[in-house]
């Protein structure tokens, strides 16, 4: 009889405690507005439209230093930021900006390339890293670069000869 009296007092007491209120009534018309404002622009990304994407410097003379400038413009809806831009090669220095780039705006991103010690055909990538939609966007930059030293210049000569040669037997293995 004492267990039927506490179970009864238990459940009298849990059911006066619980608030019968609707919880979707408690929800202020303005914090709803910010919610649904913040789900909206998380949809919404920066875009990296660039003039161009890839340079080619041509031929150029082992230790030149060589640079360029990528235009783009955001045409998304949002700022863009731009986190870090990283090089395929030491030799390759990239310049960016550091503010938030607003819908609409031009910017651009300087990239040199210090020849030293390369020769041959170069190709260096650029990696973006942004609020984009892909987290990353990527630009290269290429160039042949001529040796310095007599000796250099002929291994080159040697190895685009063997090169050609590779070229030319793949091309009869076609016919």
């Amino acid at each position: 009889m004492k267990k039927l009296v506490f179970l009864i007092l238990l459940a009298s007491i849990v059911l006066t405690a619980c608030n019968n209120d609707n919880p979707a009534s408690k929800i202020k018309d303005e914090n709803l507005k910010k919610t649904q404002q913040k789900l909206s622009e998380m949809n919404k990304f920066p875009k990296m439209d660039f003039e161009i994407r890839e340079v080619d410097f041509g031929t150029h003379n082992e230790g030149d230093i060589l640079d360029t400038v990528f235009k783009f413009t955001n045409t998304g809806e949002v700022p863009l930021v731009i986190s870090n831009v990283k090089t395929s090669c030491g030799c390759t220095t990239p310049y960016w900006p550091k503010n938030p780039i607003k819908p609409g705006e031009t910017e651009k991103i300087k990239v040199k390339f210090n020849t030293n010690h390369k020769t041959g055909n170069q190709v260096k990538t650029i990696t973006i890293h942004a609020n984009t939609k892909n987290l990353t966007e990527q630009i290269k930059i290429k160039a042949y670069i001529n040796p310095k030293s007599k000796k250099d210049k002929e291994k080159m000569q040697k190895v685009n000869r063997i090169l050609k040669k590779k070229i030319d037997l793949k091309e009869l293995n076609k016919r």
